[in-house]
């Protein structure tokens, strides 16, 4: 196992390969990754093995905390994106006076914030796939849904990554994001990385119907002439004879949120600088100290012959106002924002 920080963009199994393709069989749908990316530091990348790296991603540092709202801004945006399909992506892009109208239709897909809010995971799933990966998503599950009050079943999302010319990876995307259990500071990483591999391996299990399937019948919802319509159902069916060789394989896209506890940490002995030197270093470890867990999970759930890109973001449990806030807290304000619906007591305000 490797961690560096080098730009990796030339990688074959890097980020950005799907972005460099000349002509990719579907466009990406994240309207500016770059704005998405520069809210994280240089990514540290772990090479796990030959077909799973595993990227850290830690939002930038201001006032000892992590620049949460900014997050929550740029995700609030990409949820249009996320949920649309390029269809009614095309019809807001070409007609702008109708922004008001699929901002909507997008809100509403999101679930009320509840405990078990899992939606936001699956916003970041996506835009990591899409920002940096350069992975295009194939599918609009969100817009499948005939209520925001329920989920829809399978994995977070599918994605489709040219690897190389002809060669596809159909990525079946699943994103956890948990806090430590109670008395167990810096249980969160592995919660949340055992939690994904059991999804993947049912994933597995089930032979990967179900969203192959989806797939198939919602490929004339996007946005592509026939030509692209037929190469991309050649990639998801096998191909004719005498067709053109091409490749496909399925393969995992995953996202872990985990939390650093730093309720003890006295940041008001130490630096900007001291303070973001220790963060950084603290998720690093974290998220290392689990490498040895990937491996097992994968040689344990019989999925080493699988394509792995992880991707793991950190979340501060620190002191705020008086109380202890976490992973928990940011899930739920976070589906606060992307629903539009508030379930929080409202704050009293002080009398004059």
């Amino acid at each position: 196992m490797v961690a560096s920080k080098t730009d990796d963009s030339q990688v074959a199994d890097g980020p950005g390969v799907g972005a460099l393709m000349a002509d990719p069989v579907l466009p990406l749908s994240l309207m500016n990754r770059d704005r998405f990316l520069a809210l994280f530091y240089d990514p540290e990348r772990f090479d796990i093995h030959a077909k799973t790296v595993m990227h850290l991603h830690v939002l930038r540092i201001d006032g000892g905390d992590f620049a949460i709202k900014p997050l929550f801004k740029e995700l609030v945006n990409n949820s249009i994106s996320y949920v649309l399909s390029r269809q009614n992506l095309g019809k807001l892009t070409s007609d702008l006076s109708r922004m008001g109208e699929f901002f909507r239709k997008a809100q509403i897909q999101f679930k009320a914030p509840d405990p078990n809010a899992g939606e936001g995971g699956e916003l970041l799933l996506y835009s990591f796939l899409e920002g940096h990966l350069g992975a295009p998503k194939i599918l609009s599950k969100m817009e499948l849904k005939t209520s925001a009050e329920h989920y829809v079943h399978g994995t977070d999302g599918v994605h489709l990554l040219e690897a190389t010319p002809g060669d596809y990876q159909l990525i079946f995307g699943e994103s956890k994001m948990y806090g430590d259990v109670a008395g167990s500071v810096g249980s969160s990483a592995r919660r949340g990385v055992k939690a994904a591999f059991a999804s993947m391996g049912k994933v597995k299990e089930d032979d990967f119907d179900f969203d192959t399937w989806l797939v198939e019948s919602e490929l004339l919802k996007e946005s592509l002439d026939d030509d692209k319509v037929e190469l991309l159902a050649s990639i998801l069916l096998p191909p004719a004879s005498g067709a053109p060789a091409i490749t496909k394989s399925n393969a995992f896209g995953v996202f872990i949120g985990f939390e650093l506890d730093v309720t003890t940490y006295p940041f008001a002995d130490h630096t900007a600088v001291e303070i973001e030197t220790y963060l950084r270093d603290l998720a690093l470890a974290a998220i290392a100290a689990e490498v040895d867990t990937i491996k097992a999970e994968i040689q344990d759930r019989g999925l080493g012959g699988y394509q792995f890109h992880i991707y793991a973001v950190p979340f501060l449990k620190r002191n705020v106002n008086g109380t202890v806030r976490g992973i928990e807290d940011i899930r739920i304000d976070l589906a606060s924002e992307l629903s539009g619906k508030n379930l929080r007591p409202p704050k009293d305000k002080a009398k004059k």
